[in-house]
């Protein structure tokens, strides 16, 4: 079974987050551990909506995934951008070659950390200066969500299924996504 951590901070954005979440659950193959980087397993969202996290950071700091998923949301981007263990983490497993996915806002973490540099990358319009060192593909509406390499990023709260189909193609394959994308009748 493959692994993913969701990282949830104080004002991240909940459709973002708990659609990708769902999208992978529904597989059945992957693991999905929200991971709460408060010091509280009850986290509440950019609109109020308090969630339960599976587990706190310092949990989960020593193990490893294939997928660290950043949701976006203000201040939740700000929050997880401003966690120390948190952009530890993902630099040290950024450079294991681990996946690192991100939408909305989020995408600017994966940039103040170098992880864009030379890539392709889309984000919400208006943070693109956040996306360090890459191409930015935000002016072409039909390019929702974006892999390079090890990097996956998504335009924003209307694109968070398709990344998390994207997701699921990456983890497991195309036709898991495939079949997944008919069920929840988007094809």
């Amino acid at each position: 079974m493959k692994k993913a951590y969701a990282f949830l901070a104080t004002g991240f954005e909940e459709v973002e987050a708990l659609a990708v979440i769902d999208v992978l659950r529904r597989t059945k193959k992957i693991d999905v551990t929200m991971v709460s980087i408060t010091d509280n397993k009850l986290v509440t969202s950019s609109h109020n909506v308090t969630i339960m996290a599976d587990a706190l950071f310092d949990d989960i700091k020593d193990s490893d995934a294939d997928l660290y998923f950043l949701p976006g949301g203000l201040p939740g981007t700000t929050n997880l951008g401003n966690h120390e263990g948190l952009c530890n983490m993902l630099k040290e497993k950024y450079n294991e070659g681990r996946h690192m996915a991100a939408v909305c806002a989020a995408p600017s973490v994966l940039g103040q950390l170098g992880f864009l540099n030379g890539r392709k990358a889309t984000c919400y319009p208006g943070f693109e200066d956040k996306l360090l060192g890459a191409t930015a593909l935000t002016d072409d509406r039909s390019v929702r969500v974006i892999t390079d390499g090890n990097v996956t990023t998504s335009r924003g709260m209307g694109t968070s299924i398709e990344l998390g189909l994207e997701l699921i193609s990456i983890l497991l394959d195309k036709e898991t996504s495939d079949n997944l994308a008919s069920t929840i009748q988007l094809v």
